[in-house]
């Protein structure tokens, strides 16, 4: 618990609130549109593609979010993407008897504001800025287990609101939510300032193809499972008679996932983030083919559901652990989302391809998308570990890219929060210096 300790002080108790208060609009959106257009259409197909047209906007919109804040700053970018995601979430809902729902949510989804990737970011600049790169897998799988808390929390609320209200109060109260808590987590001290590369002809470093190529599907597999998932749970509580009760049902997904995504904090050192990946990718077939074979009560999908959690939370957590090896400092940013947007258009894949099977064979069909994208993932797992592995492995230090990475994205300086003296690393420095751009440490 110590580890966990150190995150607290380095970023304090009311930045891991909000962190995980602002991802919830995230987690209650592709639910709450597939039960907001079910209740106005019969075919699970049309919810699942309007399902698929928001994760479709927010695979495309994470990258270039992600693009535009290396540059621009979390801050600004942050801001303006979370009020046009708050309007065009109660867009969906005003629009939804209209053609202009199609419009909104793929807008709400491009401008989802990319909480998780920004905070993977802010951690590995802040635990840097202090000398702890030690505590970066801890605060690595601290996020794993926040986001899946958060996909447990988010079609949990779901469920309770379309129970309680009409079928549009979901997605208000993610609008909500999204202005409440995203903003604010947009202004936190935490967040880095623009990358800027200082001499006119100094240029970015590339964004490596071949890590990409192989990572961006890792994580459209885990994001299939997601919205076959879904999908597949959503038919099987219209099929029991109690529509409303899919997000509670989806919610036991997040119970085993949360603790698994703690625990993965435990695991040895020597065990490293590639090993990490291929074993977790071979658990998550478990998840994934177990819902083929449950039978079709409702007790046996809950134990299912929470077999899906508890592996898909060390996968996710190891996939972002390799992103952060593999990919480069300065545009860490843009790195981290194109690499989250494969979930996201997982999500709208797994949901779109799961609707249409789950209109012809009703919820067992639904549940062969999750079986197939964790045989996907084990393959490509065992496929380019040794790719991945060596880019770690070889992935170029501080000294070696002084002159092609010129400045190197790094915190302002926060006042210690132990009152104990300077953080580690600032012993020396110029208290009037700017502290936004520094030159790579020897």
């Amino acid at each position: 618990m110590a580890t966990y300790r150190t995150l607290v002080r380095a970023a304090s108790p009311g930045f891991l609130l909000t962190a995980f208060l602002a991802r919830l609009p995230a987690a209650m959106a592709p639910l709450g549109i597939i039960t907001l257009v079910a209740t106005v259409s019969p075919s699970l197909a049309t919810a699942g593609a309007a399902a698929a047209g928001y994760g479709a906007g927010a695979a495309i919109g994470g990258p270039v979010v992600g693009a535009l804040a290396d540059r621009l700053g979390q801050r600004l970018i942050g801001l303006i993407a979370a009020a046009v995601d708050a309007v065009a979430l109660a867009g969906v809902v005003l629009g939804v008897h209209t053609a202009l729902v199609a419009v909104a949510v793929t807008v709400a989804g491009f401008a989802t504001p990319q909480i998780g990737p920004f905070a993977r970011v802010r951690w590995a600049v802040l635990l840097r800025d202090r000398g702890r790169h030690d505590v970066l897998p801890t605060a690595f799988s601290y996020e794993g287990a926040a986001d899946e808390l958060s996909f447990m929390t988010g079609p949990a609320l779901v469920g309770v609101l379309s129970v309680a209200g009409p079928p549009g109060l979901p997605l208000l109260v993610a609008a909500a939510l999204t202005l409440f808590f995203a903003i604010p987590f947009a202004l936190h001290r935490t967040a880095p300032p623009a990358v800027r590369v200082p001499g006119a002809g100094a240029a970015r470093s590339r964004l490596p193809i071949g890590p990409l190529a192989i990572l961006i599907p890792a994580m459209l597999a885990i994001g299939m499972i997601f919205g076959g998932t879904q999908t597949g749970v959503t038919a099987f509580a219209e099929a029991s008679g109690h529509p409303g009760s899919a997000g509670l049902i989806y919610a036991v997904l997040g119970i085993g996932s949360t603790i698994a995504g703690l625990a993965t904090a435990w695991l040895p050192a020597r065990m490293g983030p590639v090993t990490r990946y291929r074993w977790s990718s071979a658990a998550l077939t478990v998840g994934g083919c177990v819902l083929l074979v449950v039978p079709g009560s409702l007790g046996a999908l809950c134990v299912a559901m929470a077999v899906v959690g508890a592996t898909s939370a060390p996968y996710l957590i190891s996939a972002g652990t390799l992103a952060i090896a593999v990919g480069p400092r300065d545009r860490a940013g843009s790195f981290m989302t194109l690499v989250a947007s494969g979930v996201v258009a997982g999500v709208a894949v797994g949901a779109a391809v799961a609707g249409r099977l789950a209109d012809a064979y009703g919820a067992s069909g639904a549940f062969i998308v999750p079986a197939a994208a964790s045989l996907f993932a084990v393959a490509l797992a065992t496929a380019s570990g040794r790719v991945l592995g060596a880019r770690a492995s070889t992935r170029p230090t501080a000294r070696q890219t002084a002159d092609a990475q010129p400045a190197v994205l790094t915190s302002p300086r926060a006042p210690d929060p132990a009152g104990a003296g300077p953080a580690a690393g600032s012993e020396g420095r110029n208290p009037n210096q700017d502290q936004r751009f520094a030159r790579p440490r020897s």
